[in-house]
């Protein structure tokens, strides 16, 4: 139920950013207010206010942040406005983590890397809802399992670094729930979890939601998502709110054309590819494939971890092809071991494309001297891919001059010139450093390197997960434009299923290191033989008919008792 008041109130925000270079707007007398029980998404790309406002609701802004004197932040609690701006000491405990919670992007920054996850919601459910150890730990495991944890006492008791990404995105949430706050900002929240553990998490909030009256501030770049939560939405540009109302109004009939272009750039499966209508040869083949890890002898007695288990497949020349499934299931594993970045247990990868034809298996030799010219990898992350201390022309030249693949300077910088135009970045910013450029910018950098040494085959793992869907549109043609101009085949590894049946020529789906099953993208889309396929496209988030937004609400009017129960 939402109510008629409003629980948070802003009015005339102003964040200024004190640099190097002088004073940057990054909020620009922002308006904003949010009823309890109401779901509020603000979306809007890179740049445009979103996290910064976040975190002004928390008083966590860095020091070089000035808020404008005509800002007013208000939360109501126990009947009365608090001015969030004045809060210092047990007044400012109180909001943070208590009244408020916050769902940050990073999880990795968020957790004390020398304390056990468990102890720190331990701590922080003992600090705000006065239980004991035993009750808070019991609390905790209870919500690592309802997020989608597996062995949920195992893993609450064990560090930060020792849980993949995933893991850290959901234990992050079970902490920001922990103290049942009365607003909860979720910054990107679902980003890095597969469909499936999306919707149980997105499920989870609806039911916490549900059940306490809670509020939330729900920030993303997926206007999907936003369509599945959201009561009303605000679309930030640049600083300033271009346009807000109901979802239903903002995703079905948007007025403003920044929103128009966001939905436009938004991937769907209404128009899905045909398939080829060649049937290529193969560039490499899979036989047998399998690859194990060793384990501590603390792990319950397994020597070895098992990621990909007897993979048979052949990658055909010139196409994309789609390489799905949860996190686990060992898309990562095989892709790395194709470049011969993860050790191979048993089978081989053949790459047909070489003379000689290279094999894992049996030419270990030849991988260093001929593998880097024929495949190369486009990482998630191209910020911590990139070399800060390097130029982008030194960045994109390393692979030529460390394999010694150019006669000269001037053939070297020919051939940056040529990556740099078909990557669509400018000359003139090849003498800068990566620390200039956005996040799609940065995987266009990433891109341009892995093209440098003329590869036939590239593996993009999860690499437009964290862009914004204009940035990833355009990641996504670049793509498809490289293959149809050299010809190349990509193996594009990603949990957006949406993106893969937008992109893909091929699509393959993987479980538990196995691969359950195979087909072009309309047979995989449009007729999954295997359950597993049909409850991930089940649980993919898109944009759905107005009539059908089921979590909106309309506000109900309220007695001065009902208000203070």
């Amino acid at each position: 139920m939402i109510h008629s008041y409003n629980l948070l109130q802003i009015s005339d925000l102003s964040i200024d950013f004190k640099t190097e270079e002088g004073v940057i707007n990054a909020v620009n007398q922002l308006n904003m207010s949010i009823r309890p029980g109401e779901v509020l998404g603000l979306v809007g790309e890179s740049g445009s206010g979103k996290s910064i406002t976040a975190k002004a609701i928390m008083r966590m802004t860095p020091n070089n942040a000035v808020i404008g004197q005509a800002s007013q932040l208000f939360l109501r609690h126990q009947l009365q406005a608090v001015d969030i701006m004045r809060l210092r000491g047990a007044g400012l405990k109180l909001v943070r983590g208590g009244l408020v919670s916050m769902i940050f992007q990073e999880p990795m920054a968020s957790f004390a890397p020398a304390i056990r996850i468990g102890e720190q919601i331990v701590q922080t459910m003992q600090i705000h809802l006065k239980v004991s150890r035993e009750q808070a730990r019991k609390k905790g495991i209870e919500l690592f399992e309802r997020v989608g944890i597996s062995q949920p006492e195992m893993r609450f008791d064990q560090y930060v670094y020792e849980l993949s990404g995933g893991m850290r995105q959901r234990a992050m949430i079970a902490m920001a729930l922990s103290c049942q706050p009365k607003l909860l900002i979720a910054d990107e929240p679902t980003t890095a979890l597969d469909v499936t553990i999306q919707a149980q998490v997105l499920e989870l909030l609806a039911e916490m939601r549900e059940q306490t009256g809670m509020a939330m501030l729900f920030i993303t770049h997926d206007l999907g998502v936003i369509s599945k939560v959201a009561d009303n939405v605000m679309v930030m540009r640049k600083g300033s709110v271009v346009e807000s109302g109901s979802a239903e109004q903002v995703l079905y009939n948007p007025q403003h054309e920044y929103t128009q272009k966001l939905l436009a750039a938004l991937p769907n499966l209404d128009n899905l590819p045909a398939a080829p209508t060649k049937n290529p040869v193969a560039l490499l083949s899979i036989n047998d494939l399998s690859i194990s890890y060793p384990l501590s002898s603390a792990a319950r007695g397994k020597s070895f971890y098992h990621a990909v288990k007897n993979i048979n497949l052949e990658l055909p020349l010139g196409q994309i092809i789609g390489l799905v499934g949860e996190s686990g299931s060992g898309k990562t594993s095989l892709g790395k071991a194709l470049l011969g970045a993860a050790p191979i247990s048993q089978g081989s990868v053949t790459y047909h494309c070489l003379e000689p034809v290279l094999n894992f298996g049996v030419d270990k030799k030849l991988r260093r001297k001929w593998l880097s010219q024929t495949a190369q990898m486009v990482f998630q992350d191209p910020h911590s891919s990139l070399n800060p201390r390097m130029t982008i022309r030194d960045i994109i030249a390393e692979p030529l001059v460390a394999m010694k693949l150019c006669n000269s300077r001037e053939e070297v910088d020919q051939r940056i010139l040529e990556v740099a135009q078909r990557c669509h970045i400018e000359v003139s910013h090849l003498r800068r450093f990566p620390h200039a450029f956005s996040g799609g910018q940065r995987q266009r950098i990433s891109i341009a390197r892995a093209l440098i040494c003329n590869p036939k085959f590239i593996v993009a793992d999860e690499s437009v997960a964290a862009l914004d869907v204009s940035i990833q549109a355009e990641i996504l043609k670049l793509f498809k434009q490289l293959r149809d101009q050299l010809g190349l085949t990509i193996l594009f590894i990603s949990h957006d299923l949406s993106v893969i049946a937008n992109l893909c020529d091929w699509v393959c789906v993987m479980r538990e290191g196995e691969l359950v099953e195979q087909g072009t993208v309309r047979s995989i889309f449009l007729n999954p033989q295997q359950a597993y396929t049909q409850q991930l496209i089940a649980a993919i988030p898109i944009l759905r008919k107005p009539q059908s937004l089921a979590l909106t609400k309309q506000p109900e009017s309220e007695s001065l008792q009902e208000i203070m129960a």
